[in-house]
């Protein structure tokens, strides 16, 4: 029966498709970037991404999104011949796809509000900031020299950022805050505590358990050998197939003349794999016909994608040997990587288990027992969302990484509900589960210092969203 696990993982053909032509297009539009850019210069093309209301998201040649990508193509540099080509790619394009749907939205805000920008502003705006500068003087000849249809961007430009600028500040900064609700809120960020605290890693299963699921789930860890011949074309297949099934011998000289895949050098060699590996070639139907053929046989042509295969067996399947060492850890590695609730709960129970002992033991002897390690926090206060201004969550000790739980809402209502010696109730976060007692609660010494150095102007903005965001946070804790 297929998990739903493995029904996450099937890739949907047409989305998949549909993916590798996008991919297709980026690649020939970043990488010819140049060469297409000579020949569209000058014309009015744009291709539009959708809208915001009735604003057209659209990308056209030296325009916000074209100007975004390029800045962000600097920045990120996919290479061709890197691995993750792909991937920073996509984020070189969804990345200015986000800034121009914001840029766009804001415009839309503006010019549904009706703000307004002076020519002589905007003139002196230009003088003093624009790109005509020599020296840090206004170049009149720079000025004159500069073709119109390049004075005419950096005039729109200069003008839709002076905009942004009014609504960030109207919208944004210029928002105000009851002073109670500031003084709530300064006094949660005042107010701290430290933690004893006890971390349970998510990939320290025990070897009982990966027997356990291994047996549960034994067809997946069964190992095979095989070998295969990849072609483009359906005819081609099905000659390919009459001559090595009239000679399976002869399958290695085949493959190495005239398969297409990265096995051909080798004569189709894949060597053994275990069957979950195999999953992303096959249909759950054709891996239980592969893992049927007895050693030496060939198999019919099976359709991968846009390519005909036909494996030979080089060594028929095998039930896993859970006495393996190499077993065990191909079953970890398989849990971690697609059973992530098996795992994370065996991580619970050990934290459970670990509360249950350290109302017999205490906290120390608990942890001896359970074989892990008792850190301390530094103290900090209800920062969700990890806010730069404020205290971050970390140890005292050791290099524990915890910044995951800067962003976990279940750990800030654990850490700041619990009273006395009491332990919380286990938090899972990204590479482990941890538990929590409260160490000591403190206030911060330096807390009106640092509020009066935010408050200075140089620094207001960056306060003011620190502010909103700690503020949210706090509503959005104290809402559960």
């Amino acid at each position: 029966m297929t998990t739903e696990q493995e029904k996450k993982n099937t890739r949907h053909p047409v989305l998949y498709i549909f993916s590798v032509l996008l991919l297709i297009v980026i690649a020939v539009t970043f990488v010819g970037a140049p060469v297409v850019g000579d020949a569209v210069r000058g014309t009015t093309g744009s291709i539009s991404f959708g809208k915001y209301g009735n604003e057209d998201i659209e990308f056209s040649q030296n325009g916000y999104f074209a100007q975004q990508r390029e800045i962000l193509g600097q920045q990120i540099k996919p290479e061709g011949d890197s691995q993750n080509w792909k991937w920073d790619m996509y984020r070189v394009w969804r990345g200015a796809f986000e800034r121009t749907v914001v840029h766009v939205g804001i415009l839309s805000e503006v010019k549904s509000n009706k703000t307004h920008i002076s020519q002589e502003q905007l003139n002196q705006l230009i003088i003093k900031h624009g790109p005509y500068q020599n020296n840090g003087e206004f170049d009149v000849e720079a000025y004159q020299n500069t073709p119109s249809y390049k004075r005419e961007e950096f005039r729109r430009d200069f003008k839709e950022n002076l905009l942004k600028e009014y609504y960030i500040s109207d919208y944004l900064l210029g928002q105000k805050s009851a002073d109670a609700e500031k003084e709530y809120t300064y006094g949660l960020m005042k107010n701290q505590r430290s933690f004893h605290l006890m971390f349970f890693p998510m990939d320290r299963i025990s070897d009982a358990d990966l027997t356990a699921y291994a047996q549960q789930n034994p067809k997946n860890f069964k190992r095979v050998g095989l070998s295969k011949i990849t072609l483009s074309s359906e005819s081609d297949a099905k000659k390919v197939l009459k001559m090595v099934q009239a000679d399976p011998e002869s399958f290695a000289e085949t493959a190495k003349a005239q398969s297409t895949d990265v096995f051909a050098e080798n004569g189709g060699a894949m060597s053994v794999s275990y069957s979950y590996e195999l999953k992303s070639e096959f249909s759950d139907a054709d891996l239980d016909k592969i893992l049927t053929l007895a050693q030496g046989a060939v198999s019919d042509i099976i359709k991968s994608g846009n390519d005909y295969v036909i494996y030979r067996c080089t060594a028929a399947a095998a039930d896993p040997d859970l006495t393996s060492a190499d077993t065990l850890r191909a079953v970890k590695n398989y849990v971690n990587r697609y059973e992530r609730g098996f795992v994370e709960d065996k991580a619970v129970n050990a934290a459970e288990t670990f509360i249950k002992n350290a109302q017999t033991d205490g906290i120390y002897g608990a942890a001896s027992k359970a074989g892990i390690s008792v850190y301390t926090t530094e103290p900090f206060g209800i920062n969700y969302g990890a806010v730069n201004y404020f205290s971050q969550v970390r140890v005292e000790q050791g290099d524990l990484d915890l910044s995951s739980a800067m962003y976990s809402k279940d750990f800030f209502i654990q850490a700041f509900t619990i009273k006395g010696e009491e332990y919380s109730k286990p938090v899972i976060l990204n590479s482990g589960v941890v538990v929590l007692q409260l160490a000591e609660e403190s206030e911060r010494d330096d807390f009106e210092c640092s509020v009066n150095e935010i408050k200075k102007p140089a620094s207001r903005q960056a306060f003011f969203s620190a502010f909103i965001n700690i503020t949210v946070s706090c509503r959005y804790l104290s809402s559960s």
